[in-house]
């Protein structure tokens, strides 16, 4: 009787151990997948083809790769990123959130093998027909490693209000995906909405900001700028990880817009949110 239940401490031991999850996916550039991490614990993404490379927001993460296999690693509490990784096929997009329980961590996402390309058939000519140009997929891969993180330093916390922070700028073909981060520091609960983009044409300002290129200014910095005009802009898609947020929540998401044209090309960006109940809430970017 004493080796039986013995037996039955162990077991139920074990049960929260089911919690953590191993998932099967399906690779799509068109959709974000959230990952939950622990410390001192990896997550691993096992992908259908060998991994060309990673890139990640945030050095609060050990993040590396080999063959088909990225391992994550967070190093430091309380800090959330994004996670890109390109293979020869598809780019794949990630949300790490802060490390947490291990319990409800990520302890591995799956990925199957993409189905295999049509067979090449040379005609008479010599060319190729099917499968796809190598030298056209790269092309289409090499712009995607031109994203860069936005540099919001001066940026201070309200406390008592809604604030916006811009994390990353991605750009090709025209347009621009903008990853923004809301906190909700108000009594009272916030909708953010997708924001309208405005482009400020003869832009003019009590300092220079000459050297501030990917950066967010302040509110203060933002006061003092005046532009002879401003230019909405054409918003593609856009997404919340929440729709709203109460007192002392926060979320991420991501606005695509469609840059003006060389002719108009504007050097500041204003991100309009809906207001709260201190009044409007922007961000201003600088380009």
């Amino acid at each position: 009787m004493q080796r039986f239940t013995s037996g039955l401490i162990v077991l139920i031991l074990a049960v929260p151990l089911w919690a953590q999850k191993i998932e099967t996916a399906t690779p799509s550039r068109d959709r974000v997948v959230p990952i939950h991490t622990a410390l001192d614990h990896l997550t691993v993404i096992e992908v259908g083809e060998p991994v060309i490379t990673v890139a990640t927001g945030s050095a609060a993460f050990k993040v590396e790769w080999r063959d088909n296999k990225v391992f994550i690693e967070p190093t430091a509490p309380g800090v959330s990123t994004n996670l890109f990784i390109w293979t020869a096929s598809s780019r794949l997009n990630y949300e790490i959130e802060s490390a947490g329980e291990v319990g409800k961590m990520d302890f591995a996402i799956d990925y199957p093998k993409p189905t295999p390309p049509a067979a090449k058939v040379t005609n008479s000519s010599g060319s190729h027909v099917g499968g796809g140009d190598p030298a056209a997929k790269s092309s289409e891969i090499e712009p995607m490693l031109g994203g860069r993180p936005v540099h919001s330093e001066l940026v201070r916390p309200s406390g008592h209000g809604v604030d916006v922070f811009l994390k990353d700028l991605f750009e090709q073909n025209g347009t621009l995906f903008i990853r923004y981060q809301i906190r909700n520091n108000s009594n009272g609960v916030y909708v953010p909405g997708i924001p309208r983009v405005f482009a400020l044409n003869g832009v003019h300002s009590s300092q220079t900001l000459v050297g501030r290129e990917n950066s967010q200014l302040s509110e203060a910095e933002a006061q003092k700028l005046w532009a002879q005009k401003q230019m909405p802009l054409a918003i593609l898609d856009g997404k919340l990880r929440s729709a709203q947020l109460a007192p002392g929540e926060e979320t991420v998401g991501v606005v695509e817009v469609k840059l003006p044209s060389p002719s108009q090309k504007a050097s500041v960006l204003r991100i309009d949110f809906s207001q709260d109940g201190r009044g409007p809430v922007a961000a201003t970017l600088v380009l």
